[in-house]
């Protein structure tokens, strides 16, 4: 559940690209100096990935390998229940056709990246949390089959939600599932949701930054009560979105 980021230093300009796990990464940067960011699933099976890397200069190449270590994480179960009118969003077929288009969305990339330093938090204050990432989930008794692919924030109905960090609005409308919904593509195959706004106050193509108001906190979709949730995925892959106020990810 977390974002790792590869860092590869050349000799002069060179086209660098690589895979972990067989997945290919995204190099930016230049003269010398390349980045690339990869997010491990949260449901990722713990143990050595394979990091290959190759750096091509005119007619000369060179390629490593390393191991990363992925580490099991420690996340508790939560047990949810729902009304019946919330229960009938869990019908199999909303859930996956609203995914489908979700990760369709935010697996895609485009340059450059936008944000500048660790992302803010989308609430003022200092607000608490209902339900962590990665939180294993059963929902009306049934086994932990799901996870919370986001932070739930505790807050009262028509708080205003912030922008945490430079980007564009790529999509700001009524979901069924995830209710009044906003992204917001930060750059380089990164991008953040808010769910089950009760107000949407973006709209698709408008540029924002730090502190703009997106819109305000609701009860909308499969949702027990007023609340945000905030997620964050890299290259569609859902990852702590805390890491990311925490640490200077570049």
């Amino acid at each position: 559940g977390q974002t790792v980021q590869i860092v590869g230093e050349t000799d002069g300009r060179a086209d660098v690209s690589g895979t972990l796990n067989g997945v290919a990464l995204t190099f930016v940067g230049g003269e010398g100096h390349y980045r690339a960011l990869v997010g491990i699933h949260p449901l990722a099976p713990p143990g050595p990935y394979m990091l290959s890397l190759r750096a091509v200069q005119g007619d000369k190449s060179v390629s490593v390998g390393n191991m990363v270590q992925v580490a099991e994480g420690d996340f508790a179960v939560q047990y949810l229940s729902f009304t019946p009118d919330k229960a009938a969003l869990l019908e199999p077929s909303l859930l996956a056709a609203e995914a489908k288009r979700l990760r369709e969305l935010t697996s895609v990339v485009t340059l450059p990246g936008l944000w500048h330093g660790r992302f803010g938090v989308p609430l003022a204050g200092a607000p608490g949390i209902s339900a962590p990432f990665g939180a294993r989930r059963s929902y009306d008794g049934g086994p932990p089959t799901d996870y919370h692919s986001g932070v739930d924030y505790v807050a009262d109905e028509g708080t205003p939600v912030l922008c945490p960090a430079h980007g564009r609005v790529v999509l700001a409308e009524a979901l069924t599932v995830r209710g009044n919904a906003v992204v917001i593509d930060h750059g380089r195959g990164v991008m953040s949701g808010y769910w089950h706004l009760s107000r949407i106050d973006v709209v698709v193509g408008q540029k924002v930054s730090p502190g703009d108001q997106l819109g305000l906190v609701g009860n909308t979709g499969l949702s027990t009560g007023p609340h945000l949730h905030w997620e964050v995925r890299v290259m569609g892959v859902h990852v702590d979105p805390l890491q990311w106020t925490r640490e200077n990810i570049q």
